[in-house]
């Protein structure tokens, strides 16, 4: 399953092209479309996007029944098609926008456009039922990351016993991530104090305590000053942050957290990918694993188009010489 995948050092591939037509030959094995360098860039995203969701549709289609964690999975693409038919809605678009297929496991009726209370009604999302003004859309998508995530998480609790421990830390592990560069992000970018910031996390349920097992970890640094490394040196992440200098001003920098942290998460799901065969481990490991590939090939395509050296276009990746085993 993985032996056509850019990770490892096959990941270096992808790095190697310089342009956006060697990267479509390399990704798509296709003739390459004659049209304009940033629409090539775009077709490029989504069709190795499509061509993903289409395999891992087709993989988990070989059960008669797939585990519940492996149909959330794909319904990550329906939370976030959703996003996208409310903002074109509230824009009184009239054709339904591009999205992303996820038939036969789709929980939205994408059919019955435009009637959104319809294409919604009878699923999860039932909830979403007319048309978002604009000042809505933002709590709106609050909600529908939120509630995917306690989707996620509530069918992990269902898998096999043998390697529920390992998924539910893999997805832990990502879930508080993702939590903490928030918090910074609205922290260093938006000035946002601790309690605002506290509103804007994904928590594991409607209680949002203190010690959420989605939240806890990035509810401990709120109060953390963004420009003291020695109290960041003492923090459980440590090793992803950005270098200290002594007698030169530092920052912590989300975005060197995230590009550190995704090297060794990838790493993670490669080993887990090989740790529990025969059960739903190796599916959730190998979407991960793709999922990370889209990125590295979002990444390759902006760097070729902003002339970004692929260098610094691998650091971003969180792609090195002796990268993800």
């Amino acid at each position: 399953m993985l032996a056509s995948s850019y990770v490892g050092r096959r990941a270096l591939k992808l790095f190697s092209v310089r342009t956006l037509h060697e990267l479509w030959a390399l990704v798509c094995d296709s003739e390459v479309p004659a049209v304009p360098e940033a629409i090539l860039a775009k077709m490029l995203e989504v069709e190795a996007r499509d061509r993903f969701v289409e395999s891992y549709k087709k993989l988990i289609s070989n059960y008669a029944n797939p585990a519940p964690v492996l149909v959330s999975l794909v319904h990550f693409y329906d939370y976030d098609n959703i996003k996208e038919l409310g903002a074109a809605l509230c824009f009184k678009e009239h054709d339904i926008p591009p999205v992303v297929d996820t038939k036969p496991f789709n929980l939205i009726q994408y059919e019955k456009w435009p009637d959104i209370k319809a294409m919604t009604s009878s699923s999860v999302l039932s909830w979403y039922d007319h048309v978002p003004e604009l000042s809505e859309q933002q709590a709106n998508d609050y909600r529908l990351d939120v509630q995917y995530l306690q989707e996620l998480w509530t069918n992990v609790e269902k898998t096999d016993a043998s390697c529920r421990g390992e998924l539910k830390r893999l997805l832990l592990e990502k879930i508080r991530m993702e939590n903490i560069l928030w918090a910074l992000r609205l922290k260093l970018y938006y000035n946002m104090n601790a309690e605002e910031i506290r509103e804007h996390l994904a928590y594991s349920t409607e209680r949002k305590t203190a010690n959420d097992v989605f939240a806890s970890e990035a509810l401990k640094i709120l109060n953390w000053d963004i420009n003291n490394y020695d109290q960041w040196q003492k923090w459980k992440y440590a090793r992803y942050l950005n270098p200290h200098e002594e007698g030169v001003v530092w920052t912590v920098d989300p975005r060197w957290i995230s590009n550190a942290h995704k090297k060794e998460y990838v790493a993670h799901a490669l080993r887990s990918f090989h740790s529990f065969p025969f059960t739903e481990c190796p599916l959730v490991c190998w979407f991960i694993v793709k999922r990370n590939e889209l990125d590295a090939i979002r990444t390759v395509s902006e760097g070729i188009r902003m002339n970004v050296s692929m260098k610094s276009a691998m650091q971003v990746a969180g792609v090195t010489e002796e990268s993800n085993g």
